[in-house]
């Protein structure tokens, strides 16, 4: 008999994408589920997708905003499913996700915890260009699944994990990435992992590069605080896992390298390694004698600009290969603003994070409850 899953559902306020969301979850055939959605400040369209949904889905209201961590750990002690699944309310089930939670289901029989492929809904320039930070987190939860059976961190956006597990676990704890921090005590406790990379669903981005910013900047700070909590963890998994930690930590922050290459390695070997280069060549043409005589006075120019153009052909051919295995669109020139603006500057933030928590012996104030 299949197990009976719980599906739940946090919003705050309202959410454009709730009604087909649930309407989607409804029309699942899988039998035996339940649906719940906790609204924290209800507007009237919330209440309005209420009454469409009356009967069929289990709606709970509160006045005030608890948040996320607090209505998700308190509604999972009404609800009497074996599994549960955890959605975010602005979020859609993509079109070919066929029997969806049946997938899940069937997941289950090989694993205790389960992360569902995430994209974005590409409906703006700020959503194309974060869908490659989708594809970066997704490759490396699909990796560790693959090589290690357990994960390190989710993105809580979608995933399942069973009831007793959950309750194993301790449920959410109060930190700004409940999900990130669920998921490293999964690792710990040697929870089995799987990611599914046959169903998925498409979540939005922020409206604007201000909204991303300020979300950017929560997660920052949550980051770093997850890793001044673990960091003895950490060191743990790097030296037991080398080979599945280094490759991740490099899809997801694809800026690293040329960052650790201009601090660490001297500029007397970037000139020597382009000069030799440009002197062999110049022996074959002419037209290179120019750049060869001037390599010397325009180190900082030709040095960066050499990294930068190796860095980038080599990352647009790995993530171009990716996303045609897990399924995400790819553009050059997407990814190209992706890895030469956006990828450093979430490097920045996170950099800048986790120094800040370091240096400040109180936590900052940062609204987890969203």
């Amino acid at each position: 008999m299949a197990p009976k899953i719980s599906v739940f559902i946090p919003v705050y306020r309202e959410s454009e994408t709730l009604e087909p969301l649930l309407a989607d979850l409804l029309a699942d055939p899988y039998e035996d589920k339940e649906v719940f959605a906790v609204v924290d400040e209800p507007t009237p369209k919330s209440l309005g997708v209420a009454e469409k949904f009356a009967g069929k889905v289990q709606f709970i209201w509160n006045d005030q905003r608890k948040g996320k961590v607090n209505v998700l750990n308190e509604v999972v002690e009404l609800s009497t499913g074996e599994i549960l699944l955890f959605l975010d309310a602005d979020l859609l089930v993509e079109r070919n996700s066929r029997d969806f939670l049946k997938v899940i289901s069937e997941g289950m029989k090989e694993a205790e915890l389960i992360e569902i492929k995430k994209g974005i809904i590409r409906d703006s320039f700020l959503a194309r260009i974060v869908s490659y930070d989708y594809l970066s987190f997704t490759f490396t939860n699909w990796f560790f699944s693959h090589r290690l059976k357990k994960c390190l961190g989710l993105n809580g956006a979608a995933f399942a994990v069973k009831k007793e597990t959950f309750e194993t676990l301790g449920g959410f704890r109060k930190v700004v990435c409940e999900d990130l921090d669920i998921g490293t005590r999964s690792f710990i406790k040697g929870v089995r992992f799987k990611f599914l990379a046959n169903i998925g669903v498409s979540t939005r981005a922020p409206s604007s590069w201000s909204q991303w910013f300020k979300q950017r900047k929560r997660w920052g700070i949550g980051t770093a605080s997850w890793f001044k909590e673990y960091v003895r963890d950490l060191s743990k998994i790097a030296r037991d896992h080398p080979g599945v930690l280094l490759p991740s930590l490099l899809f997801i922050f694809p800026a690293l390298p040329l960052l650790m290459v201009n601090l660490f390695m001297p500029d007397e070997l970037y000139v020597k390694m382009l000069y030799v280069g440009l002197l062999f060549l110049s022996t074959q043409s002419s037209l290179l004698l120019p750049p060869t005589a001037l390599t010397s006075t325009t180190l900082s120019i030709l040095k960066n600009l050499f990294i930068m153009i190796v860095s980038l052909g080599a990352y647009t051919s790995i993530f171009y290969l990716f996303a045609r295995k897990l399924g995400f669109p790819f553009n050059p020139l997407e990814f190209a603003v992706f890895y030469l603006v956006y990828s450093p500057f979430w490097l920045l933030i996170i950099i800048a994070s986790i120094t800040k928590t370091y240096v400040k012996s109180r936590q900052a104030n940062i609204d987890w409850k969203i």
